[in-house]
């Protein structure tokens, strides 16, 4: 296990291997890399992109309690994009651990502070966090698990067509226990005696199961956010930009690619990523370049000649931009890769 604020300098995954029965595993580390705390999430195909300016610092604790469940913490210190194509082989409950600040999005829906989502398999991964970080956790659980607690609590109302939903937002006396039971279960982390007890997997599995079951409305009763107007306007424009990424654009081709006006792009872009259109070009094209000097040789590679293919000419300007983007000059990310 490695210890509260120790710095993460490889790619290892964090989830620990499955433990044998009735004998948790628990491991956590910090990251001040962005995507060395993506991969470690365990997703396949995800993709994690810092959008607010500064310093990354990140941690990641997990609890492996048995082959069909898994308890994460996620702590970031600035607004991500996360997002991937792969749909997962496991019900997945993210619960916010704190209200953010500013607004979040998940699947183009807006977020509160007492929402429950990420849980239908059918729908890839796309989360855009706070600007002020975030501290949400994630419950995995097999179905067959799920389906378990959920008829030992007669709750037959949580089926296919309630997890397809993929969003609830219970009343706050059915959201608090379980949130607190997540923050005590991490915060009581750092004492490893409690957790030998004989059955403790067991235990708290049968602790766990039953508030989440509960904090789940019937479908009829959850108060499901509506997507946000301008989501399916903002997502377009985002596939479009990735698509272009490695040639000049500008915002008039970006509107006529979508078909929209100017004013609305922006509008959208700045309600849900906290930038506007060509701000999200540079950001991604900055990303770019990051993972370029982490993968280069030092001697032969320059930082000018990678900024060039990435179509940034004043040097000054890029390292600039690049500081306030990640805290640190490129020359410093090309020295320690």
């Amino acid at each position: 296990m490695k210890a509260l604020g120790q710095n993460r300098d490889d790619s290892a995954q964090l989830l620990p291997s499955l433990p044998e029965a009735d004998r948790p595993q628990y491991r956590e580390a910090s990251f001040n890399d962005v995507d060395h705390f993506g991969e470690a999430i365990a997703l396949r195909g995800l993709q994690v992109t810092q959008l607010s300016r500064g310093t990354f610092q990140g941690h990641l604790a997990a609890w492996a309690l048995s082959p069909s469940l898994t308890v994460t913490r996620q702590q970031a210190s600035q607004s991500l994009q996360v997002t991937s194509d792969q749909r997962p082989h496991c019900l997945r409950f993210v619960v916010l651990l704190s209200s953010p600040s500013t607004p979040a999005f998940a699947r183009d829906r807006p977020l509160v502070a007492n929402a429950i989502f990420g849980f239908d398999v059918e729908r890839p991964v796309h989360l855009i966090t706070s600007s002020a970080g975030q501290d949400q956790c994630q419950i995995n659980v097999s179905k067959e698990l799920f389906q378990h607690y959920a008829a030992l609590a007669h709750r037959y109302d949580l089926d296919e067509a309630f997890l397809q939903c993929n969003m609830v937002v219970p009343a706050l006396d059915q959201f608090s226990p379980l949130r607190a039971y997540l923050l005590q279960l991490f915060q009581s982390s750092a004492d490893q005696t409690w957790c030998s007890a004989p059955q403790f997997a067991t235990l708290l599995e049968q602790d766990l199961m039953p508030l989440l079951i509960d904090a789940l409305p019937p479908l009829h009763q959850a108060d499901t956010p509506q997507s946000y107007r301008r989501a399916e306007l903002v997502t377009a424009a985002k596939a479009y930009i990735m698509d272009h990424l490695d040639q000049p654009l500008t915002l008039a081709q970006i509107c006529q690619a979508v078909c929209t006006s100017q004013r609305s792009l922006q509008y959208g872009f700045q309600e849900m990523l906290g930038m506007g259109p060509m701000a999200f070009v540079k950001v991604q094209r900055l990303h770019g370049i990051r993972r370029a000097l982490l993968n280069a040789d030092p001697k032969p590679e320059t930082v000018a000649h990678i900024a060039h293919q990435w179509g940034f000419f004043s040097l000054g300007h890029f390292s600039r931009d690049y500081k306030k983007l990640f805290g640190e000059l490129p020359s410093q990310t090309l020295k320690r890769r």
